[in-house]
This record gives C-alpha cells, sequence and structure tokens, in this order.
C-alpha cells in the first residue's frame, strides 16, 4: 500500500468512528429523556392517587364538625300604650278584695314589699285610726290595697278629680279658662285656681252650684265605680278615689302631645302641684311631677279625715301615651294633723314602686 492509500485509509477510519460516536451519543440522549419522562409520569401518576385519599380524609373532617343551630331570635315584649294600660288598671280594680288587709291584682308583692306595707298599715291601727289605700302602677296597670272598698269622707281630696270632670266632659271649656280668654272663663280660672291650690271651699262651692254632681257622674260612668259624689263631698272608697285619678291621668297626661288643648290641660296639671298639705308631694323631689290634692277636717260636723291623692310621675319621663310611667295613689284616713303617719306611707308605697 502506498503511502497515498495509507493516509486516505486513516481518514476515512477516523471519519467512520466519528459517526459512531455520534450515533452512540444520540442513542444515550434519547434513553435518558425518555427515562426521565416516564419518571415524570410516574410521579404524576402517584400524586393523582393520594388525592382522593386527601380528599376523602377532609370530607371525613367535615363531617366530624358539630353542627351549630341559629340561635334564636329574642322576643321582645311591647310596652303597652296609656289606652292599654287604662282599661287593664279598672278591670284589676274590679278584681281586688276591698275588704282585705292587703290585696293585689294584676302583681304579685315580694316579701319584702308585703312586709313593708303592713308595718305602714299596722301604724295606723295601733294608734287607734283606720286608714284605707289603693295604688295602681301605670306601667301596667297592676293594682294594691289595703281595705279598698271601705267608704270613708272624701274631705277636700275630692276637689281635684271633680274640676277633671268638668274640663273632660266639657261642662267647662279649659280653653277658655286656662288663658281667660272672656271674663267667664277669667272668673272660672280664678275659681279652679284657688280651689285646687289652697283648697278654698267658697271656690269649690261656687264651681258645684254652678255645675252640679252630673259631670263627675258622666266621667265615671264605665270605670266600675260605685261610690261617687253625694252633696259637695261624700263618702267614697280608696279603690274609687283611685278610678277618678286613673281617668285624671289619661285626661292630663295621655292625649297626644298635639292635641288641641294640650297646653291647656298642661296648665290644670300644674294648678295641682305643690298642692297644699300633700304628703304625697312631700316625698317627691322638684323634677318628678306630682299632681296632687289632700283633703282635712278635724271634727266640724262630727267629721274626721285626713286624706290624699294624686298621680307621681318620674323625672324625666316623655311621651306618656307611648310610654305611660308612675303611678296613682288614693290615702283615706281619719288620722287627723297625723302628716307623719301619711307620709310614711306615701314614702313606702314609692318604694314599692320603684322595686316593681
Amino acid at each position: 500500500m502506498t503511502d497515498a492509500q495509507l493516509d486516505n485509509a486513516i481518514v476515512r477510519h477516523a471519519q467512520s468512528a466519528s459517526r459512531w460516536k455520534t450515533v452512540c451519543f444520540s442513542a444515550l440522549l434519547v434513553a435518558a429523556l425518555s427515562a426521565a419522562s416516564m419518571g415524570v409520569a410516574a410521579h404524576q401518576t402517584s400524586a393523582s392517587a393520594a388525592a382522593p385519599a386527601a380528599s376523602a380524609t377532609a370530607t371525613m373532617q367535615s363531617q366530624a364538625q358539630p353542627t351549630v343551630s341559629p340561635s334564636p331570635t329574642p322576643t321582645i315584649t311591647p310596652t303597652p300604650t296609656l289606652a292599654q294600660v287604662v282599661p287593664a288598671a279598672f278591670a284589676n280594680l274590679n278584681q281586688l278584695d276591698g275588704s282585705s288587709t292587703l290585696a293585689s291584682a294584676g302583681v304579685e308583692l315580694n316579701e319584702m314589699q308585703r312586709s313593708q306595707l303592713m308595718e305602714r298599715i299596722e301604724d295606723f291601727r295601733a294608734q287607734g285610726y283606720q286608714a284605707s289605700f289603693v295604688v295602681v302602677d301605670m306601667r301596667t296597670g297592676a293594682a294594691i290595697a289595703s281595705y279598698g272598698g271601705m267608704p270613708m269622707y272624701t274631705a277636700s281630696s275630692i276637689k281635684a278629680p271633680y274640676i277633671v270632670s268638668l274640663a273632660q266632659t266639657g261642662a267647662v271649656d279649659i280653653n277658655a279658662v286656662a288663658t281667660s280668654a272672656t271674663a267667664d272663663a277669667a272668673g272660672l280660672n280664678q275659681l279652679i285656681t284657688q280651689t285646687l291650690q289652697v283648697s278654698d271651699n267658697d271656690t269649690y262651692e261656687a264651681l258645684y252650684k254652678r255645675f252640679g254632681a252630673a259631670p263627675t257622674m258622666q266621667w265615671l260612668a264605665g270605670t266600675g265605680a260605685t261610690t261617687g259624689l253625694n252633696g259637695y263631698y261624700g263618702d267614697v272608697t280608696a279603690i274609687d278615689l283611685a278610678r277618678m285619678w286613673v281617668n285624671s291621668y289619661d285626661y292630663l297626661f295621655g292625649a297626644s302631645a298635639d292635641a288641641a288643648d294640650a297646653q291647656e290641660r298642661t296648665w290644670l296639671a300644674q294648678q295641682m302641684r305643690s298642692s297644699l298639705n300633700s304628703s304625697i308631694a312631700a316625698v317627691h323631689g322638684e323634677g318628678e311631677i306630682v299632681a296632687s290634692k289632700a283633703g282635712w277636717i278635724y271634727g266640724e260636723g262630727n267629721l274626721y279625715a285626713y286624706n290624699d291623692a294624686g298621680i307621681v310621675i318620674p323625672a324625666g319621663s316623655m311621651q306618656l301615651s307611648e310610654k305611660p310611667q308612675g303611678y296613682v295613689l288614693a290615702m283615706l284616713t281619719n288620722a287627723c294633723a297625723r302628716d307623719d303617719l301619711l307620709t310614711a306611707l306615701a314614702q313606702t308605697v314609692d318604694d314599692a314602686m320603684r322595686a316593681a
């Protein structure tokens, strides 16, 4: 073999070796890529197979959680309006045992309230006096009484209910009277003011002579009252006197604020503030509304009485037609000049009402 032929053979051999190297490298690369692809697929298959187990576990955990029921909606009891309280009050007054030392209707007294009220009642009895009282809660119409059905002499405690009856029945034009719109109205204004503020007997008798008892009896119709006026004064029960003051509460404080005679009714109630010798007013502060009328007689005509009755409304009370507040109290006794006994009873009743 010549040198040229040998050189050509070496070149061909090198080229052939290069080609085989390329083929082997390519084959190895394809194999590696194929193996890697199979590994990824196997990992995906494994993860996919594990997913249902995880989902099943989550489902089991969800099913294991306790079921929470929604909280019930609280029941809201609406406040009774005065239009509801007034008939409830008359119904409860009808149910009272008027001969009982201590009776109630529409409310259960707790032991402390009962004990304190019984102690005040005994104070009168221990000193030889007769006493009866009735209190009506004007938030609910509930009533409490001690000997509430025993007729007793009213003395001047009848004067305020009498005048309210004149106004509410229309026997007196309260719009004209409050503003003294005419000479006659101005005269009636003076009679009413003197009767209520200083318990003037002459001015009261002037009113009674002019209007009589008919307006009052008309005013009491439907309340269940069995006693009323007999002449200027007369005997009434504490239950019936309480009925008169429930009616008065309704008239003086119950009508809507935009009523045509709202200012005139306010004027009339104002004449009953700080009433002379009122034991009820004596135990209340200036901020509270107390419209009351006391009555007393010390043996004239062999008559003895020291009475007080009226309305007590807490300070700051508003819109009493929609949210009635306070109470009505009627006390009838023959404990002449015993302010201490009546004041103590009025205070104990007030404590009981605040605790109710």
